[in-house]
């Protein structure tokens, strides 16, 4: 896009120097002018123009299945037992229980408490909509309040799984599981029909 602007800065310099040394009428050199300023402009207001925001291809309920239900409960079993006691399983690598994985034990509890923090932002992503097919209300005060609850609780517990210390967890947790009642309470009723209303 740069090279385009330049060259038609270039061309329009030509025309100006020839209109002015008497070579080009001033007639054509108006018309010519015109042209490659109306070429300038556009080039101009491509480059600034934002291509339109495409739809999430996760629902709202979706992302609390795919990320926030399965990393809470790695967070909410160190109420039960201590992450550095869990067992890999036979294949790490394959595991589907981030605990027992390759990245296992009290990692994989500080690796949860981030990915609920981080993926909060994804609760504020515009387009998305709830199960129902209503937009997620991004812009309401309390939406953006509980998801800020989630991203602080979310650290919260990242603290205490780096302490490795199972109270720390137990409050941890308790912190986390307030967030989601919090939430689920106002946005999320039993029946889909009825969520994202409030």
């Amino acid at each position: 896009m740069q090279d385009g602007r330049n060259r038609r800065a270039r061309q329009a310099a030509v025309i100006i120097d020839r209109f002015l040394t008497g070579r080009l009428s001033a007639a054509m050199a108006a018309v010519v002018f015109v042209g490659l300023l109306a070429g300038l402009l556009a080039g101009f207001l491509a480059a600034q123009s934002t291509p339109a925001a495409k739809k999430p291809p996760a629902d709202l309920n979706q992302l609390m299945r795919g990320i926030f239900f399965l990393h809470s409960n790695v967070v909410f079993a160190t109420q039960r037992l201590d992450p550095a006691d869990v067992k890999w399983t036979s294949e790490p690598s394959a595991s589907t229980d981030p605990l027992t994985g390759v990245f296992g034990n009290w990692e994989a509890v500080e690796n949860s408490a981030l990915m609920l923090t981080e993926a909060a932002d994804l609760l504020m992503t515009p387009g998305r909509t709830c199960a129902n097919g209503r937009d997620v209300p991004l812009a309401k005060p309390e939406w953006v309040q509980l998801v800020n609850q989630l991203r602080e609780a979310g650290m919260v517990a990242y603290k205490a799984a780096q302490s490795k210390n199972r109270d720390n967890m137990i409050k941890a947790s308790d912190v986390l599981n307030q967030s989601c009642v919090d939430c689920h309470n106002k946005y999320r009723p039993r029946a889909i029909a009825n969520r994202c209303q409030q």
